[in-house]
């Protein structure tokens, strides 16, 4: 397997990426290409994304792994996450594994976990170009989502207030306050150990309030008829199984549905062999080398 770190432009900002294939490429061989794309406040290196790119490397797959704008190693303003901008961020890889000789450019696909997965349904709904997709661990609805993670009156309503109280600030002095990682997501203190060093944990509140109306639902039936996997822990303790129900049901022909027990939010980069053996038996008939 090969490994180049490049960067590209989005909007006018630097983004760090790194770009993976199978050794002993011919000349003027393509492959099918894939653009990686990482979870909320993560990065290119984070555990799901090495294993992304690496087994799909191996299995002959050319991969292109990048860090939203803000995060890891991009440009952009920190701790900025909107659906929107991410999104653009996705759109804007497109050009760029295309421009690779050893890309097929008619054979493109998003790999997304998390916040990354439902940004890829997003984004995959915008272009054509992209032929499939696979959606690890993503949402449909963003009240659903917050409201499954702040499950309490009292969660919920010191939820609301930190947006309430932002959106006030904002228009108060045009800034908005700052909040911390696990006040928006909450993650379980077992399966922090997923969110590492070059993760972001200080972000604005205003992605909070961004993240509470994003609604990746409204986008998936505009995937159809390009094959869509939704893979997600049944058990899911971070975003709930059934985000990925909500996109299920919207999505339509060629979308399947795929959830495991005994495995977490992370699966991607547990080594689990039940999780390999899935992925690569929808890529064997859905998008094939």
């Amino acid at each position: 397997m090969f490994e180049e770190k490049i960067s590209f432009v989005s909007d006018g900002l630097k983004l760090a990426a790194v770009v993976t294939g199978p050794d002993g490429l011919k000349a003027g061989e393509r492959r099918p290409g894939v653009i990686i794309m990482h979870g909320f406040g993560g990065h290119k290196n984070g555990p799901q994304q090495r294993w992304s790119s690496k087994q799909l490397a191996e299995w002959g797959y050319v991969c292109l792994r990048f860090d939203f704008r803000g995060c890891g190693e991009s440009e952009g303003a920190k701790g900025l996450v909107k659906p929107d901008i991410q999104i653009a961020d996705a759109l804007n890889a497109i050009p760029v594994i295309l421009a690779r000789a050893d890309v097929d450019p008619d054979r493109l696909m998003y790999v997304g976990t998390s916040y990354g997965a439902s940004v890829a349904i997003s984004a995959a709904a915008r272009d054509p170009r992209i032929k499939a997709v696979i959606a690890q661990g993503g949402w449909g609805i963003g009240e659903n989502m917050f409201r499954y993670l702040h499950n309490t009156p009292e969660k919920w309503a010191k939820y609301t207030k930190m947006i309430d109280d932002g959106k006030a600030a904002f228009k108060a002095t045009g800034t908005w306050p700052r909040a911390h990682r696990y006040d928006i997501v909450p993650i379980p203190d077992h399966l922090r150990a997923n969110i590492d060093g070059p993760s972001a944990f200080d972000f604005s509140v205003e992605t909070a309030a961004e993240f509470r109306v994003y609604n990746p639902q409204d986008d998936v039936a505009k995937v159809s008829p390009r094959p869509l996997m939704l893979i997600h822990a049944a058990e899911d303790l971070v975003v709930p199984a059934e985000g990925s129900g909500e996109l299920f049901r919207k999505a339509g022909k060629n979308a399947e549905l795929f959830q495991l027990a005994g495995v977490d939010h992370f699966m991607f980069g547990e080594g689990e062999t039940r999780v390999h053996h899935i992925v690569q038996d929808w890529l064997e008939r859905y998008f094939p080398v």
